[in-house]
């Protein structure tokens, strides 16, 4: 089944923040809904495409390689736009409009493979063929970027396909893939780049990556794709195995690695060297530009290597507190609108019922009924047979077919409460997550734009009276939301 028959919906923005939205960025607003209008477009073609049968397997592949000429163009604007958009729910349409168009492209193409397959031997069917192994991997690279940016849900087919693509370039080639060979080959001009970018992306944890820094960090990949180390045999340094032809998806490797019939291995190999140089230099370089752009370009690009070095490299991250499988059922309320009418004790909130999967020190593991539960969502959660809500973050979550999501949250309260400040300039309603004790530190999370400079202090009523808030030098934006630090004076 195609996994790309959804049409990419328009952007939401909440109603009170249109007008602000379409004179703050109003061009970027309208470019991300243009960009929605081409991927319609583009999807309309293919279903069209798919439909004809009068075109001639030359013919076709011609038409087909044009429309995915068009696709890898139109998903460079869109990296280009992200990178431009500051509010993540903007984001939201687009990564799940490519990552459908992107499911679209790949069923096409495999549709061609095999007809051109089917057409029996000859140096012009055998050319045909390779053309289209190499638009496929390309094509499934892509879908493997977007579906994990996007959180899912997985394409069905996409391994085995990109495993016998890869397969078939290797028996082809009679050598043994690795970073000089790579290097050799011209990189995007072959299958193997592609699909090793695939095994890349999994690896780099583009789950965890804010959108507007995908632009940046895909640029890194293709740079550190010749660099990494891919082997048909196992190795000390290696981080993952994948099996071709089994059309599996790459596995972290846990201790030795040991021999897997017909596995494959991979390491970062220099990548994690090179990007911590570059890291280094872009900190070096770091000065006050003259331009607002140029200077954004440069902060997501020392972002985006940041996130590189911490996430994909010879020594991954680890969890620091140990998960207790358990089970249980979780009243879940999203978005910091409705979670404060809920702290205020207002009825008929929406709730959604999660259930419990597992539990550690800082996070809790669930099941969210819903799969458009999106990363850096700002979420409470209640047990449905306990007291007091709790305060989160969703850090992972990953959609399934029967539209669930497996979700990661790290607790960000345990005790959060509902405040009425004040920085001189206008009233708000806050989340505290924190009490209130002279001297500490207390965390404050509001809607976007809700205050106006970071340098501004706080008036809370709190304490049997009005206490001062000192802004501290820390400060976070998830979706919708923005979290800030302050000190009780």
């Amino acid at each position: 089944m195609s996994q790309g028959g959804r049409e990419p919906q328009e952007p939401i923005i909440a109603r009170a923040e249109t007008a602000r939205a379409m004179v703050g960025g109003g061009a970027n607003y309208a470019r991300l809904s243009e960009l929605l209008g081409e991927i319609r477009a583009l999807q309309r073609e293919l279903a069209t495409l798919s439909r004809m049968e009068a075109l001639d397997a030359a013919s076709d592949r011609r038409v087909l390689g044009r429309i995915d000429d068009a696709v890898i163009a139109c998903i460079g604007r869109v990296r280009e736009t992200l990178a431009t958009l500051e509010d993540t729910r903007d984001c939201r349409p687009l990564l799940h409009a490519v990552r459908d168009l992107a499911g679209v492209l790949l069923d096409r193409l495999q549709h061609s493979l095999a007809a051109c397959d089917g057409e029996g031997e000859g140096a012009r069917q055998a050319d045909g063929a390779d053309a289209l192994r190499l638009r496929l991997v390309r094509a499934g690279a892509e879908r493997v970027i977007w579906e994990r940016c996007s959180g899912g849900p997985p394409h069905p087919h996409l391994w085995r396909w990109l495993g016998d693509a890869f397969l078939h370039a290797v028996r082809e080639g009679n050598t043994v893939i690795a970073g000089p060979t790579l290097a050799a080959k011209g990189a995007e001009a072959s299958v193997e780049f592609h699909y090793v970018r695939a095994l890349a992306a999994c690896a780099a944890s583009l789950d965890l990556l804010p959108a507007p820094l995908l632009g940046a960090v895909d640029r890194l990949l293709q740079l550190a794709v010749p660099v990494v180390r891919f082997e048909s045999a196992a190795f000390q340094e290696a981080t993952h195995w994948v099996s071709p032809q089994e059309g599996s998806a790459p596995c972290r490797l846990v201790g030795q690695p040991e021999a897997v019939v017909g596995a494959w291995f991979l390491s970062p190999g220099l990548a994690p060297e090179m990007f911590r140089e570059a890291h280094d230099r872009a900190l070096d370089d770091a000065r006050p530009s003259a331009s607002p752009s140029d200077a954004r370009t440069a902060s997501l690009r020392v972002q985006a290597l940041d996130h590189l070095v911490r996430h994909w490299s010879a020594t991954q991250p680890v969890r620091r507190h140990r998960r207790h499988v358990i089970e249980g059922v979780l009243a879940a309320v999203a978005g910091i609108d409705d979670l404060r009418k809920v702290f205020a004790g207002e009825n008929g909130i929406r709730r959604e019922e999660w259930r419990l999967r597992d539990l550690s020190r800082g996070g809790v593991g669930a099941i969210a009924a819903s799969g458009s539960v999106s990363i850096g969502q700002l979420v409470g959660i209640h047990p449905v047979d306990g007291e007091g809500w709790q305060l989160a973050l969703v850090r992972r979550s990953w959609a399934q077919d029967d539209d669930s999501a497996h979700v990661g949250l790290e607790i960000l309260s345990r005790g959060p409460s509902l405040a009425h400040v004040d920085d001189g300039r206008r009233p708000a309603d806050v989340l505290l997550c924190d009490p209130l004790r002279r001297g500490e530190a207390v965390r404050v999370i509001a809607p976007p734009r809700a205050f106006g400079a970071p340098d501004l202090p706080l008036f809370v009523t709190g304490n049997g009276g009005v206490q001062k808030l000192k802004p501290l030098d820390a400060c976070y934006a998830g979706e919708g939301f923005e979290l800030r630090v302050y000190q009780v004076l």
